[in-house]
């Protein structure tokens, strides 16, 4: 299969198969393993460097190295060629694990602040049908400003904060709307896309625990503005709950 061909900026999902060798599959497994008290925070994501490291233990297999800068060298002339700019810089890599005991990772709509996404699956979640899989907006978006960025990130911040319930029911309305397309991970396999322009976000795990490898690359600027709007939102957020929150204190103790 010739994976070149796959490198069209409309295309959702571009799908590498078996560029991950097993064996690399098992030593990061067993790494993961070794130090899951170590990293493992609440939400199951953390950039660090153990995560960088297994990112170059990856470009050891010839297959994967080709294959990242193939997509790197795309990246690049996508955001020369859609944003105008030239883009460099290192790449940020997370780990993700997760298992039933964490809802509020799921179905968590977003855009990335990055061009290029490549993700690692690093061990599936069983067969059920809510296995924690990608799902993603067939609709990409065709525009991307600084402006668009911000209002965008900042909408779906305050949507992160719904409940579990709700925020499964809007992508449920939202399917009605716009085609989103289950992608069915498989380790070994390395899937990559534009998260900058699409839309995209994960089922919720049932059983079983979900371990992935994200690689980010090429941050072209336009998340900076809301970064800043959203840290203001949620102190406003919170500001609003300690008021409510003396407010029914206050009326508890009224006569």
């Amino acid at each position: 299969m010739d994976n070149r061909q796959r490198l069209d900026p409309h295309t959702p999902v571009f799908v590498f198969e078996g560029v991950v060798p097993s064996h690399l599959l098992e030593t990061i497994n067993a790494s993961i393993d070794a130090a899951r008290h170590e990293w493992r925070p609440p939400d199951g994501r953390r950039e660090s460097t153990q995560a960088s490291r297994f990112a170059e233990l990856l470009r050891t297999a010839e297959s994967f190295a080709k294959m990242e800068i193939q997509v790197c060298t795309a990246a690049r002339r996508w955001a020369a060629s859609a944003l105008g700019r030239n883009v460099d810089g290192e790449p940020c890599c997370v780990l993700r694990r997760v298992d039933r005991s964490m809802p509020g990772q799921s179905y968590l709509r977003h855009f990335d602040s990055h061009i290029i996404t490549i993700l690692v699956p690093l061990q599936t979640a069983g067969t059920d049908e809510r296995n924690g899989d990608l799902m993603v907006c067939l609709e990409q978006r065709k525009r991307v400003s600084a402006f668009t960025h911000v209002v965008a990130k900042t909408w779906l911040c305050i949507e992160h904060r719904f409940p579990f319930s709700i925020r499964r029911t809007l992508i449920a309305l939202d399917g009605y709307r716009r085609r989103y397309e289950r992608v069915t991970c498989i380790p070994g396999n390395v899937y990559v896309f534009n998260g900058l322009v699409t839309l995209h976000h994960n089922l919720h795990v049932t059983s079983g625990e979900r371990r992935s490898l994200i690689i980010h690359y090429y941050d072209p600027g336009l998340a900076s503005g809301a970064r800043s709007a959203i840290s203001k939102l949620r102190m406003l957020g919170d500001q609003a709950g300690d008021w409510f929150s003396r407010g029914r204190q206050g009326g508890s103790q009224s006569p």
